[in-house]
């Protein structure tokens, strides 16, 4: 229900009790991310069953302006689809180099998988991550270059914000 204002909700379903929440698909194995603003003021008890029941599915977190739910869609919500996207061409280009399709699938879900599992186990930024990556002359800082040089950091940045503006225009 991406863009479904609560005040939409609560006149259709006629309450005022009434939590939105962007998830995402790895919701799917319990992996996924729970964005979440609720309506009115509750119970205690109440807030600790909603957060109980979305951390079934993954991780969650409450925010305090609606507009928030808006903005996680075009983060979490979309985000696997970036992931995905990004995924595709480097499967891709690593078919273009020769690998099977299979292959190619491995090394980039390894590649996806173990730089999330080190980040989340270092609690380091994404910047000093790739910086660790980047050897001065070396293979990654030429790709990053290419990227930097045709503003592919600009684009996803604007992609992004065409994401949240398509989910306020569908919460209007």
């Amino acid at each position: 229900m991406a863009g479904i204002s609560l005040k939409t909700m609560s006149k259709t379903l006629r309450q005022k009790k009434i939590v939105r929440v962007m998830t995402n698909i790895p919701t799917l194995i319990s992996e996924g991310m729970s964005v979440f603003f609720i309506s009115y003021p509750i119970e205690k008890k109440e807030r600790d069953l909603i957060k109980k029941m979305f951390s079934l599915c993954g991780h969650c977190m409450e925010v305090k302006k609606e507009d928030a739910i808006d903005a996680a869609t075009a983060i979490s919500g979309s985000g696997p689809g970036y992931l995905f996207y990004f995924a595709e061409q480097m499967i891709t280009s690593a078919k273009l180099m020769g690998f099977s399709e299979k292959d190619a699938m491995t090394i980039v879900q390894k590649t996806f998988r173990g730089a999330t599992l080190l980040w989340e186990s270092q609690g380091n930024s994404p910047e000093v991550l790739r910086k660790q990556v980047s050897s001065p002359g070396g293979t990654t800082l030429a790709a990053l270059e290419h990227f930097k040089s045709n503003k592919v950091d600009q684009t996803i940045k604007e992609g992004i914000k065409k994401a949240y503006k398509r989910a306020k225009e569908l919460s209007s």
